[in-house]
């Protein structure tokens, strides 16, 4: 459209009044077989009709609909677009996005069409769009032109240009104007208005239409009409029914209607449903029909709902938007596109694993991985990794560090006690750099491990400070203990649903690390599945247990004291709140390590591993280092004491150390003994 023609049509925009227009009536109504009238506006009194229709115009209408620029590499949201805001927040000066695009999908999506009006500004740039009632559209073609005419009052009309109008079309035959999916399903949908209404006039009746009273005489005029009336007045209606009747003077009563449930009339509505719904391909259980739905097969059925119903409506959407708002110099720069990644996210564990592998394969940042989990960024972020050893991916191609670490530098020195051999150096530094991409590693999940422990921290501390104050504020201890038995149970699911995630994603990364160690493929997560199952649920025993025996504990000294027990699980609640999840990290963030380290060199066929003795370390954690055991073996044996040079009291572990941490704070590693 050039500046010119846009600047020809200035002038104040229509207002169409709310009188229907008789053509579009008539052409989208009918009687159907059933009996029963089909309008569009009239198919709404059907609850699936309308759930339908709302479910695609709610949907679409709340997706972020951006306009993005295209660049030599990529694209940019074009925020500077006079059209960026009229889209994404203020359409017009009355209406917010949301609304707009709600009402037009709503048109759509029963009329087959939507309309809006185009306002331009002086310079015939975009300035507002305006909804227009489709009821009262006409579309025409005169001289070659398509022409929209709106009915403005009672018998007369507005004329609009095709470039005064954003029509968006469904499925036609003439590429001018589309089918409606109400007048297309008339019988369907009537059907189902009939059932709906004949069974709200089976309840309103009561008296049911199917019931006849038999006399043995000849009643008069008088007699048959006050029987009439008392029989109606007694029985009909809702509030009537199911009273008692006496019949007198050999009076019989008789039913020769078909009751609802023999007529199928349940059934007939259930089905009507699924018809309705295969109109518009909207999953059943959106309709909160469940009958065929099952746990799992509800995630792949809302993922098959974007891809194959919201799908082609967003792409005439945003195609619709290419041809009516942007200028033909526009149109090779700029594009819309819906933001729907939120509609396809998978369960917990299926994104981290995704993310695991976006990361480790070098195409997804850990910034834009917390972008997608509505994260802010951290410091570092941005860096892009690489298999294997997990380097930063520009620096790849780097030459290999060449002189041993300095001495001193404790995170980097020669861990080999062995006499050197030759290319000892080279050894020292090979191993050296193992060292710190496992302790980069620890790092990098740190965070992660903290988040989720927190979430699960969080969630534990308020419930059972809800529950302290519900029980112990009526004086009922055993109803507490009881909760907390019960809680503790389901407690423990939850620790599995928020660290296994995380511990898949670290085994993949610890995977690679023990494939750069061994020269060997990289094994993944799904190669120790198992062994990762039991560590999760190991985790949330030990945690859930610690927890619910420490509270007990609690609750039982403080009644054997005769003291409130209140203020004091409130207390240790306060400390978990503060610390616990702290705590967690710390160590989990060195156990997961050590165990999927092991779990990998056990796949991998390793016999033997060495304890590695990282940063500044206690006297436990030097008494362990370069010690090498078996891999089946324990450095520590669980009761045994273990009291190296240098401590001042023996280590007695209620556990076999198999890998570190060997106590609360270790920070050490295990590695391969190969030589």
């Amino acid at each position: 459209m050039s500046i010119v023609t846009r600047l020809l049509f200035t002038e104040k925009r229509a207002h169409p009044s709310q009188e229907p227009d008789e053509w579009l009536v008539k052409l989208l109504g009918g009687r159907t077989a059933a009996g029963v009238d089909v309008t569009v506006d009239g198919s709404l009194a059907s609850t699936a009709v309308y759930a339908c229709i709302r479910i695609l115009a709610e949907t679409v209408a709340s997706l972020p609909l951006i306009l993005y620029r295209r660049l030599p590499r990529g694209r940019e949201r074009a925020t500077n677009h006079r059209l960026y805001p009229l889209l994404h927040d203020l359409p017009n000066p009355e209406m917010t996005s949301m609304e707009l695009r709600e009402t037009l999908m709503g048109h759509l999506a029963g009329w087959g069409n939507c309309f809006a009006e185009i306002e331009y500004d002086g310079a015939g740039r975009v300035r507002a769009l305006w909804p227009l009632p489709v009821d009262k559209m006409q579309v025409r073609r005169v001289g070659g032109q398509l022409l929209y005419v709106v009915n403005v009052s009672s018998g007369a009309a507005q004329v609009l240009p095709a470039e005064r109008v954003w029509h968006i079309k469904g499925m036609g035959n003439d590429g001018v104007v589309g089918y409606s999916p109400i007048r297309k399903a008339m019988e369907a949908i009537g059907l189902a208005l009939a059932t709906q209404e004949y069974g709200a006039r089976f309840f309103g009746n009561g008296a049911r239409a199917g019931v006849v009273l038999e006399h043995p005489g000849l009643l008069s005029d008088d007699a048959y009409d006050r029987l009439k009336n008392s029989w109606e007045m007694r029985h009909q209606g809702l509030e009537q029914s199911h009273r008692v009747a006496i019949l007198e003077e050999g009076m019989k009563i008789e039913q020769i209607g078909v009751p609802p449930d023999e007529a199928q009339f349940l059934e007939t509505r259930k089905f009507q449903v699924t018809e309705i719904a295969r109109l518009f391909r909207i999953p059943p259980h959106m309709l909160a029909d469940l009958d065929r739905a099952t746990f799992s097969n509800i995630e792949q059925q809302s993922i098959e709902f974007v891809t194959y119903t919201l799908s082609p409506w967003l792409v005439r959407w945003e195609q619709s938007i290419y041809r009516a708002l942007l200028t033909e110099r526009e149109r090779t720069e700029f594009y819309a596109e819906h933001l729907v990644n939120a509609l396809l996210r998978g369960d917990t564990p299926s994104r981290f694993q995704a993310y695991a592998q976006g990361r480790q394969n070098g195409w997804l940042s850990a910034n834009e991985i917390r972008e997608m989990e509505n994260m802010n960024p951290v410091d570092g972020g941005d860096v892009y990794l690489v298999p294997l050893n997990m380097v930063p991916a520009d620096s790849v191609g780097e030459p290999p560090p060449q002189p041993a670490p300095a001495a001193g530098d404790e995170d980097q020195r020669s861990l080999d006690h062995r006499p050197p051999a030759a290319g000892a150096e080279q050894r020292a530094a090979r191993v050296a750099n193992l060292v710190k991409a496992r302790q980069g590693l620890k790092r990098s999940y740190r965070r992660l491990i903290d988040e989720a422990a927190g979430r699960v921290v969080r969630r534990e501390v308020a419930d059972v400070r809800r529950a302290v104050s519900k029980y112990l504020g009526k004086r009922d201890a055993f109803q507490l203990a009881t909760w907390l038995k019960q809680f503790y149970a389901e407690h423990r699911e939850f620790w599995v649903r928020q660290m296994l995630p995380v511990l898949l994603s670290y085994a993949d990364a610890v995977g690679s690390s023990v494939a750069d160690e061994l020269g060997g493929d990289p094994k993944t997560a799904e190669d120790i599945r198992a062994f990762l199952d039991a560590y999760a649920a190991a985790l949330s025993r030990r945690e859930a247990g610690s927890s619910q025996m420490q509270l007990q504990d609690l609750l039982d000294n403080a009644l054997q004291a005769g003291e409130d027990p209140e203020p004091i699980l409130n207390q240790r609640l306060d400390e978990w709140d503060e610390k616990r999840a702290g705590k967690v990290t710390t160590r989990e963030t060195v156990a997961m390590m050590g165990a999927c380290t092991v779990a990998f060199y056990k796949l991998a066929g390793v016999v033997r591993h060495r304890w590695v003795t990282v940063g500044d370390s206690c006297a436990y954690c030097q008494g362990l280092d370069g010690t090498v055991v078996g891999i089946e073996k324990f450095f520590i044996e669980a009761g045994a004491d273990f009291q190296p040079a240098g401590a001042d009291r023996p280590l007695n572990s209620s556990y076999s150390v198999g890998h570190a941490p060997a106590h609360d704070g270790c920070d050490c590693l295990t590695m391969a003994d190969v030589g």
